[in-house]
């Protein structure tokens, strides 16, 4: 059975698709519905206590599968396609704070909402495309990975699908860069979300999940016994990450969430 984690924030004014809290009570609460692991969504990587983190991962069994950035976009308004090299390089540098928390917890850092959404497309993938090769290296030098995820159009002008991500992947060149999905996105971009996986062999290594109207599986029109299908049939054995509305409330929607998928995968 493929392992389940939920996104969550532990610092103080994050809202995250997920949970969120005092650390110690999301890491008893995680391990006590039977997830395997915790997304950490991160504010700010200068004051995040890793060493906290740390010993919360090995007392209660759960693993960190990412380290989310998006704060970093839809809080402090840095991105790295930016058209201003000013907050391209601090957004560049903020990544790099991002990768040396994943090197330390052995977790990839997603790159999804930071890609930004530039209103001159071409410019902006040409923008994206250098400060991604910053980073690459960057993650190269330390030891760090990114993942690149593709958001729907109206989250960000670039990087749609899966087949984008994997292009600029591909064009990037870099051994330490890959690719996500995620469902909901999914369900708005992709001709075919089991296609859009099965092409993606090689490259999937981190997945998302939330239904089509972005509440717990189950809850909404995504067919997940296809996704499943597609995800057995490349062979992925890496996380599958619940990235959902907490609604009618964070724990409901947690309890939901790992109640349905773990149904539709036995």
């Amino acid at each position: 059975m493929l392992p389940i984690a939920i996104v969550a924030a532990i610092e103080p004014g994050v809202n995250p698709l997920g949970l969120s809290g005092e650390p110690e009570l999301v890491f008893r609460e995680v391990s006590r519905m039977g997830y395997d692991g915790v997304e950490l969504l991160i504010k700010d990587p200068s004051f995040f206590d890793i060493d906290r983190v740390k010993r919360l991962s090995e007392e209660f069994g759960l693993s960190i599968p990412a380290v989310g950035t998006g704060p970093t976009y839809t809080i402090y308004g840095l991105s790295l396609s930016s058209p201003e090299k000013k907050i391209r390089e601090k957004a560049i540098e903020r990544i790099k704070e991002y990768l040396e928390i994943g090197r330390r917890l052995n977790s990839p850092v997603i790159i999804g909402s930071v890609k930004g959404k530039p209103k001159d497309r071409k410019f902006g993938i040409e923008n994206l495309k250098g400060s991604l090769r910053i980073c690459a290296k960057y993650a190269e030098k330390i030891g760090a990975r990114i993942l690149i995820e593709p958001l729907n159009r109206y989250e960000s002008t670039i990087v749609n699908t899966l087949k984008e991500a994997v292009k600029l992947r591909n064009e990037l060149g870099s051994e330490r860069i890959g690719v996500m999905a995620d469902t909901f996105h999914m369900n708005i971009e992709e001709r075919s979300i089991y296609d859009s996986i099965v092409e993606a062999d090689g490259y999937l290594e981190h997945m998302h999940i939330a239904d089509s109207n972005r509440l717990a599986p189950g809850d909404g029109h995504l067919d997940f016994n296809q996704v499943m299908n597609a995800l057995d049939k490349i062979g992925y054995r890496s996380f599958l990450s619940a990235e959902i509305l907490p609604l009618p409330n964070p724990r409901e929607a947690a309890e939901r969430t790992i109640r349905y998928i773990k149904m539709i995968l036995s």
